[in-house]
C-alpha cells in the first residue's frame, strides 16, 4: 500500500473528525441534553445490531475475497444469512415495539423505535457495501462515503434550528437516519457493478455453512468488545440520567482525534504485519513500532490535555465538565490502537481465544467500577471506569501476546500508559478545583514526551522521508485493478 493510498484512506477519518468538532457543538446548542443522550443510545444500538446480525460474515468476506473467483456469489453468501435473520428478529419483537421504545428512550413514542430499526437496516447494508471499496483499495470513494453522512447531518440539523421546527428528539433521530441513508446511496452508486451481479449469483448451502463456520465464532469477541465499549452508555442510562449520558456522549465525540489515529492505524497494520510473517521478516521490528506507537499515543494524549479547555468556547454551559472528561475518553481509542501492536503475537500464533478472554476481563472491570461509581458521580464515574478498564484491556492483551509468542520489552510501555491514565483521572478529580489551570500540568509534560521519545521521532521522520523518496522514484503505474478513474 503506497503513500497515496494511505492518504486516500486517511482523508476520510481526518475530515470526519473535523466535521464532528463542528456538528457536535451545533447539536448541543439546538437540542436539549436529554435528546443528545438519546441519540447516543441510538448509535450504540445501531452498532450492536450491525455487529450481531452480520454473524461475523463481514470478516469472512474480507478473509475469502481473494480466494473466491465469483465475488458476487461471495457477497451474496455473506449478506443474505444475516439480513434474513435481522428481518426475522424485527418481526418477532414486533408486539413489543412500544415497550422497547419506552425502555430505550424514556418516551412512549413507538415511531422512535421504528426509526431506530430503519437505522440498523441501512447501516447493515452499508457495512457490506463499504467492504467492497475497502478490498478494492478505493480510498477516495471510501473516504467520501465517511464524510457525506457528517455533512448531511450538519445540514439537516442546521435546517432544524429554524424557529418553525419544534426540535424534538424525533427530528434529531430522523436527521441521523437521513445521514445514514446518504451514505447508503453513495455506497450503492460506487459499487453497483459489484452488487448487481450478486443478486443473481448462485450459492450453495455448503458455501454458506463454510463462511458461517469462520464468521460465527468471531461474534463472541465482537460482542464482548461492544460490551466493553458500551458499558458506560448502558450504566448511565440505567443508573444515572439522560443529562449525564449527554455529557458523556459529547466528551466521547471530542475524543475524535484518538479515533482518527485508531482508524488509520488499524486499516494499515494487520495486512502489513501478516505480510511480514509470510515473508519471514525479523519480527523484532514490532518492538520498535510499539515504541513509536507509544510516542504518538503519549503525544496525542498530552496535546489533548493542553487544548481541551477550548471546548468551553463551543459548547453550552451545561457541558462545562467535558474538558475534564474527554482526557479519560481519549484513552479508549489510544489504548486499543497501542494494544493492536503489542498483541500481534496472539494473531500470529492463532490463539484468538486469548484476545476474547482479555476483552471479557476488561469488561468485568468496567462493569464493576461503573456500577460502583456511576450512581454517585454520573458521567465522571463512567469515563473513569472506562479509562481503567481499557488500561486493563491493554495490559491483558500485551501479556497474553508475550506469553504465547515471545517476550518483548514492556516496562516502558506500562510506565507511560499508566502515567497518562493516572494524569487523566487526576485531571477529572482535581481539575475543577486545582490552584492553577490543569492544562499547565499537561503543558509541562510536552517536553518530557519530546525528550523521552526523541529516538522514536527521529526514526519515524527518516522512515517517512525514505517512503516519500521511494514513491517519487518508483511511482505506482496507473490503471491498476480497483483504482479510482
Amino acid at each position: 500500500m503506497n503513500i497515496k493510498t494511505v492518504l486516500a484512506f486517511a482523508f476520510g477519518p481526518i475530515t470526519t473528525a473535523g466535521l464532528g468538532l463542528v456538528t457536535v457543538p451545533v447539536i448541543t446548542w439546538i437540542f436539549p441534553p436529554a435528546d443528545v443522550g438519546r441519540l447516543n443510545i441510538v448509535q450504540i444500538a445501531v452498532s450492536f445490531g450491525v455487529l450481531l446480525f452480520n454473524l461475523g460474515l463481514d470478516r469472512a468476506y474480507v478473509r475469502e475475497y481473494h480466494e473466491w473467483s465469483d465475488r458476487g456469489a461471495l457477497l451474496k453468501a455473506c449478506f443474505v444469512p444475516g439480513f434474513a435473520l435481522m428481518l426475522l428478529a424485527f418481526l418477532v419483537i414486533l408486539p413489543f415495539d412500544e415497550r422497547i421504545a419506552t425502555w430505550l428512550f424514556g418516551l412512549e413514542h413507538v415511531v422512535y423505535y421504528w426509526i431506530l430499526v430503519a437505522c440498523v437496516i441501512v447501516s447493515f447494508i452499508s457495512r457490506f457495501l463499504s467492504l467492497i471499496l475497502r478490498m478494492q483499495d478505493r480510498g477516495v470513494a471510501f473516504s467520501m462515503s465517511q464524510i457525506l453522512p457528517k455533512v448531511v447531518l450538519l445540514l439537516v440539523v442546521g435546517v432544524l434550528a429554524a424557529p418553525i421546527f419544534s426540535r424534538s428528539f424525533g427530528q434529531l433521530e430522523a436527521a441521523y437516519l437521513a445521514s445514514l441513508m446518504s451514505v447508503l446511496f453513495i455506497y450503492s452508486w460506487n459499487t453497483w457493478r459489484e452488487w448487481q451481479p450478486a443478486l443473481h449469483a448462485p450459492t450453495s448451502r455448503e458455501q454458506v455453512r463454510g463462511l458461517l463456520n469462520y464468521g460465527v465464532p468471531l461474534i463472541f469477541a465482537g460482542v464482548a468488545y461492544w460490551g466493553l465499549d458500551a458499558t458506560s452508555t448502558l450504566a448511565l442510562r440505567s443508573l444515572s440520567s439522560l443529562s449525564e449520558l449527554a455529557i458523556y456522549s459529547v466528551s466521547m465525540s471530542f475524543a475524535g482525534v484518538g479515533i482518527v489515529f485508531q482508524t488509520i492505524f488499524t486499516v494499515l497494520w494487520a495486512p502489513l504485519v501478516y505480510k511480514w510473517v509470510a515473508r519471514g521478516v525479523d519480527m523484532r521490528r514490532v518492538d520498535h513500532i510499539a515504541q513509536q506507537a507509544l510516542a504518538v499515543v503519549c503525544a496525542i494524549w498530552v496535546l489533548t490535555g493542553i487544548f481541551s479547555w477550548l471546548t468551553d468556547f463551543v459548547l453550552p454551559p451545561h457541558y462545562i465538565q467535558v474538558k475534564y472528561l474527554m482526557l479519560c475518553c481519549i484513552g479508549e481509542p489510544l489504548l486499543y490502537t497501542l494494544s493492536e501492536v503489542t498483541c500481534v503475537g496472539i494473531g500470529i500464533t492463532r490463539r484468538s481465544m486469548l484476545s476474547l478472554w482479555s476483552t471479557v476481563a476488561a469488561l468485568i472491570v468496567n462493569v464493576a467500577i461503573s456500577v460502583w461509581l456511576v450512581p454517585t458521580y454520573g458521567a465522571a464515574g463512567a469515563v473513569g471506569a472506562n479509562a481503567i478498564a481499557f488500561l486493563a484491556f491493554f495490559v491483558a492483551r500485551t501479556e497474553a501476546s508475550a506469553y504465547v509468542w515471545r517476550p518483548f520489552p514492556r516496562a516502558r510501555l506500562y510506565v507511560f500508559v499508566t502515567a497518562c491514565v493516572g494524569l487523566s483521572i487526576a485531571t477529572l478529580v482535581f481539575g475543577p478545583r486545582a490552584p492553577i489551570h490543569f492544562s499547565l500540568f499537561w503543558l509541562a509534560m510536552l517536553p518530557v514526551v519530546i525528550w523521552c521519545f526523541r529516538a522514536e521521532w527521529t526514526g519515524m521522520y527518516r522512515s517517512l522521508h525514505a517512503a516519500i523518496r521511494t514513491e517519487q522514484t518508483y511511482p505506482e503505474p496507473e490503471g491498476r485493478p480497483g483504482a479510482m478513474p
